[in-house]
C-alpha cells in the first residue's frame, strides 16, 4: 500500500516538468512532473508527462527516516540528500521549509558554506603541493574569527602547534587563514573551487546550482573566506556533490533520481564525468574528515554514553560547518559524512537553519541518518527504535 507524499515533506520545491537535454554519448531521462511523487513501501514513483509513472531512485526506508528525523529536527529550514557514489543515484531526499514559501530547500537554498569550504581550500593547498598533511602549523586562537594575527605563524607560550592533517577534523580556522596566506593566490582557491563546482551547476537529471564563492583580493578578506567565514555559499545538493566528488576518489559524477522511465534506464554504475582533485588528495582528504568523527568536531555527536561510536566498527569520514552571518540571521548548521570511508557506499548532507532555539545539530541528524542505512549491520542499530527528544 503506497502513499501520497506531500509537498512539505518531499520535494517540494520541484515545481514544474523536469526536461533535461540529452547530450552525445549519455542518456537522460524524459520529462517527469515531481510534484505528485508517491511513496510506496518498497519504491518511489512520480508520473510521466506523456502517461505513466517514472520509477525514482529513493529507496523508500531510507526515505522514511530522513523524513523523520526532519521533521523531529524542526528546523527554519532543512534538508537531508543521501547518494551511493558507486551508483550517483539519489538514496533519501527529504526537505521542509517553515512558511509558505514553494522553493526547494534542496535545489535553492544557498546557505552560508560554512567550514564545508575548508574541503575546497584543504585541497587547493594538497593539489598546489603547498603543504603535506604531516607538516606542523603553529596558531594562537582563530576559534570563532579571523583576524590580521593569525594571518602568520604563532609565537611564544600561546602557540599551539600540530600536524596539518588534524586541521580539517577540528575545523581550526586559523591554521587554513596563515597556510592560504602563504601557499595560495586568489586564482589558486577560485581554480578548485570551479573544480568542484562551484558557481556552476552540480551534474544532475534537473538543473541545480552548486552553489556560489566570490574570493576577494584583500589578504584578510581572503582568509575569512578559505576558513568559511563569508563570501560563499552552498545547496543541499551541492554538499551531496562536494561528499560525492571525495568518495569518489576526487572523480565527478553525475548523480540521478530518475531509475527507469519508458525506454530509460539508469545505469548501475557512477558516469564519471570528470575529474576534480587527484586520488592522492581525496585519500588524504578522506582521512583528514575521518579526524572529525574519531576526535574532531562530530565525535561528541557519535559516541554514546559509554564512549562506544553509535555506527560501532563502521569508519566515516565527515565535516560540520556551523555559522550565524548576522544577529539577525538563523544559525546555519551542515554535516556532509560517507561510509564506510574507505569503502563508501553512502554519502549524506545535513543543512539545518535553525532559530534562536533549536533540537538538533546537523551532525546528529547526519549520524542518525547513516545509523538507519546501516542498522541491523554489526551492531549498528535503527535511530527511530531510540527516543528523539
Amino acid at each position: 500500500m503506497s502513499r501520497h507524499v506531500g509537498r512539505g515533506l518531499l520535494l517540494a520545491g520541484l515545481v514544474g516538468l523536469v526536461a533535461v537535454r540529452a547530450q552525445s554519448g549519455t542518456a537522460y531521462p524524459p520529462r517527469t512532473d515531481l510534484r505528485h511523487l508517491t511513496l510506496g513501501t518498497d519504491s518511489a514513483t512520480a508520473p510521466l508527462a506523456d502517461g505513466g509513472r517514472a520509477e525514482l531512485t529513493l529507496d523508500a526506508a531510507l526515505q522514511d527516516a530522513s523524513q523523520r528525523l526532519l521533521a523531529k529536527a524542526s528546523p527554519l529550514a532543512g534538508a537531508v540528500v543521501a547518494v551511493s557514489p558507486r551508483t550517483g543515484r539519489v538514496l533519501a531526499w527529504a526537505e521542509r521549509r517553515r512558511g509558505t514559501s514553494q522553493g526547494s530547500v534542496i535545489l535553492d537554498e544557498q546557505a552560508p558554506v560554512a567550514s564545508l569550504f575548508k574541503v575546497v581550500t584543504t585541497a587547493a593547498l594538497l593539489e598546489a603541493h603547498a603543504v603535506s598533511p604531516s607538516d606542523e602549523v603553529c596558531t594562537s586562537g582563530g576559534l570563532r574569527s579571523i583576524e590580521r594575527r593569525h594571518l602568520e605563524p604563532a609565537r611564544g607560550s600561546g602557540a599551539q602547534c600540530d600536524r596539518f592533517d588534524h586541521a580539517l577534523g577540528h575545523s581550526r580556522n586559523a591554521v587554513f587563514a596563515q597556510l592560504v596566506t602563504r601557499h595560495l593566490t586568489r586564482e589558486d582557491l577560485l581554480k578548485t573551487a570551479g573544480l568542484f563546482g562551484f558557481n556552476g551547476r552540480v551534474p544532475f537529471d534537473l538543473p541545480a546550482s552548486m552553489g556560489r564563492v566570490a574570493v576577494p583580493y584583500n589578504d584578510l578578506a581572503f582568509a575569512r573566506t578559505a576558513a568559511g567565514f563569508e563570501n560563499a555559499s552552498l545547496t543541499p545538493l551541492g554538499a551531496a556533490y562536494l561528499g560525492c566528488v571525495v568518495a569518489s576518489g576526487g572523480r565527478a559524477i553525475r548523480l540521478r533520481i530518475v531509475a527507469r522511465a519508458g525506454s530509460y534506464q539508469a545505469p548501475d554504475e557512477a558516469e564519471v564525468v570528470g575529474r576534480v582533485v587527484s586520488l592522492k588528495t581525496a585519500s588524504a582528504l578522506t582521512r583528514m574528515m575521518e579526524v572529525t568523527v574519531h576526535s574532531g568536531t562530530a565525535r561528541e555527536a557519535f559516541t554514546d554514553d559509554t564512549g562506544a561510536s553509535f555506527l560501532r566498527s563502521i569508519r566515516v569520514a565527515a565535516k560540520t560547518g556551523t555559522l550565524k552571518p548576522r544577529a539577525d540571521a538563523p544559525t546555519t548548521s551542515w554535516f556532509v559524512g560517507f561510509a564506510p570511508s574507505r569503502r563508501p557506499e553512502i554519502v549524506v548532507s545535513v543543512l539545518l537553519e535553525n532559530g534562536r532555539s533549536y533540537r538538533r545539530h546537523a551532525k546528529e541528524v547526519g549520524r542518525d541518518v547513516l545509523r538507519a542505512w546501516f542498522s541491523g549491520r554489526q551492531g549498528v542499530t535503527h535511530p527511530l527504535l531510540d527516543t528523539l527528544e
